[in-house]
C-alpha cells in the first residue's frame, strides 16, 4: 500500500471514530442537561403568606366525584392567586388564610393552601 493511500485511509477511519464520539458526547450532554434541569426544579424554597379569600369556584375536574373547590386569594403582597381546597374545610369569602408560596430554582412559583 502506498504511503499517501495509507494516510487517507487512516484519516477516514479517525473521522468516522470522531463522528461517533461526537454523537455520543452530544447524547450524553443532552441527558445530563435534562437531569440538571429536573434537579433545579426539585430545589424549592417555601414561604408563608397571609391572604384573604375573595372568591370560591367549583373545582373543574374530569371525574364527577370532585370534592374540592378553587379558592381565589388576594395575598398580603398584592398578588391574586388560585389554590385548591377540600370542601370539607368550609372556607368562606372574606376569611383570612395562610398560603404557602413555593419558589422553584427554575423560576416557577406555585401556591398551596396551608
Amino acid at each position: 500500500m502506498r504511503d499517501d493511500t495509507r494516510k487517507r485511509l487512516e484519516r477516514a477511519i479517525w473521522m468516522e471514530r470522531a463522528k461517533k464520539i461526537g454523537i455520543g458526547a452530544a447524547i450524553g450532554g443532552a441527558i445530563a442537561l435534562v437531569f440538571a434541569y429536573q434537579s433545579l426544579d426539585l430545589k424549592v424554597t417555601n414561604s408563608q403568606i397571609a391572604g384573604t379569600v375573595t372568591e370560591i369556584d367549583p373545582l373543574v375536574s374530569k371525574t364527577s366525584a370532585a370534592d374540592g373547590e378553587t379558592v381565589h386569594v388576594k395575598l398580603a403582597d398584592g398578588h391574586a392567586v388560585q389554590v385548591l381546597a377540600l370542601k370539607s374545610r368550609h372556607i368562606k369569602i372574606g376569611e383570612q388564610i395562610d398560603v404557602t408560596e413555593h419558589h422553584h430554582a427554575t423560576g416557577r412559583v406555585t401556591y398551596t393552601l396551608k
